[in-house]
């Protein structure tokens, strides 16, 4: 079934990934895409990608029908529905376009807590984010972490950052173009990342600030501790969620595993290395390399504790057997590019999250250094 399209104005400039048209504007929401415009670029412009837009519309979509208006209000609102195109999965959207959207379709729809309700619902039809709902292993800070790294490269809607004190996990979040983007936009991801962790830890946020106001001040707010697992607090300096920090949640430096799931890697690779039989430092390093890559950019400090030697100790042993660990680090995100592109399933935004980079434009830089063409055109050649 397809999901009509909502026009907003015509013959307005459309801008997606660099590509600019005119045509007739109109909000996109369906199974198979979601469809934007824009009209004056900034000089940095933050976008999204077209597949978590894609998720967000059959959240919606569902949504409306569960409400039971959802036909009501495509005869009342939609007074011209569209086919969509097809987007290609590397194409994204500027959020100033996201966020005035979702704005006007909050008000079409009188939910001023849309982004609320239907963010968590959105993840859950993502297929890729099945993997944040079974971590459990993890340290609590690590799985903060990566949540934060994997939102980062596939929305650039905010910045996200994990600190702590003596007592707390922080997850902070700040706008990247404020002013730009929507209450709607925070609301949902904090949503998401409370409905995470519930499903994988069973645990609630110990309190949440947003920066910006309450939306419906003379209504029931009980949706909040019902959806969030506490009452969050508005208009303060900053969007935080707080967390009850545990022993297990002391961590290494940025892109290194906590100490607690140091430890769980250090039982990993010695099981790999029992079961394999393998001798080589350089194949050792491959295998810590790959988890290591989850976190970020892998540490050749963080590599060396794990094999319980110094980093000059590892470079000699690596290069005794005719390699760098620069070498390896490249050579395994070449064939573990090639292997993840062929996984049909996997969008660019994953991609770029296990291989360690911190945004898809990195990734596109090197995978076009390695095989002197675009991810895309790899993909279509290898068909």
């Amino acid at each position: 079934m397809w999901l009509g399209r909502i026009r907003l104005s015509s013959q307005l400039e459309q801008t997606v990934a660099g590509k600019t048209k005119i045509t007739k504007t109109t909000f996109a929401h369906m199974q198979r895409g979601y469809y934007c415009c824009a009209m004056n670029r900034p000089a940095k412009t933050y976008t999204v990608s077209v597949d978590t837009l894609r998720s967000h519309g059959r959240a919606l979509e569902q949504f409306l029908l569960e409400r039971g208006d959802y036909h009501q209000l495509l005869a009342t609102v939609g007074a011209q529905v569209e086919q969509l195109e097809a987007f290609e999965p590397e194409e994204r959207v500027p959020i100033e376009v996201i966020a005035g959207n979702i704005d006007q379709v909050a008000g079409w729809v009188g939910e001023p807590n849309l982004g609320l309700k239907i963010a968590p619902l959105s993840s859950r039809l993502q297929p890729r984010l099945a993997f944040f709902f079974k971590q459990s292993a993890l340290s609590l800070v690590d799985y903060l972490r990566m949540i934060a790294r994997y939102a980062c490269i596939s929305t650039e809607v905010m910045n996200i950052t994990i600190q702590q004190d003596a007592s707390h996990l922080l997850m902070s979040i700040t706008p990247n173009a404020p002013g730009r983007v929507s209450l709607h936009q925070t609301e949902g991801f904090v949503a998401t990342v409370c409905d995470m962790l519930w499903q994988a830890f069973a645990i609630a946020p110990e309190a949440i600030d947003f920066s910006h106001g309450n939306p419906c001040p003379q209504e029931d707010t009980r949706v909040y501790a019902d959806l969030l697992g506490v009452m969050p607090r508005f208009q303060q300096a900053q969007s935080r969620l707080y967390f009850t920090k545990t022993d297990g949640d002391s961590h290494y430096p940025e892109h290194t595993p906590s100490s607690i799931s140091m430890d769980n890697i250090r039982v990993m690779e010695a099981l790999h290395k029992s079961e394999i039989g393998i001798d080589s430092w350089a194949e050792r390093c491959r295998f810590l390399l790959e988890i290591l890559l989850c976190y970020g950019e892998p540490d050749k400090q963080a590599l060396a504790d794990l094999l319980a030697v110094s980093p000059r100790t590892l470079q000699r042993r690596l290069e005794d057997e005719g390699h760098s660990f620069r070498g390896l680090l490249r050579s395994l995100r070449m064939a573990l590019a090639v292997k993840y592109i062929r996984e049909r399933s996997l969008s660019s935004e994953d991609i770029a999250f296990l291989l360690g980079y911190q945004d898809v434009g990195q990734y596109f830089k090197a995978f076009k250094s390695w095989f002197g063409m675009t991810p895309g055109a790899f993909r279509k050649q290898d068909t």
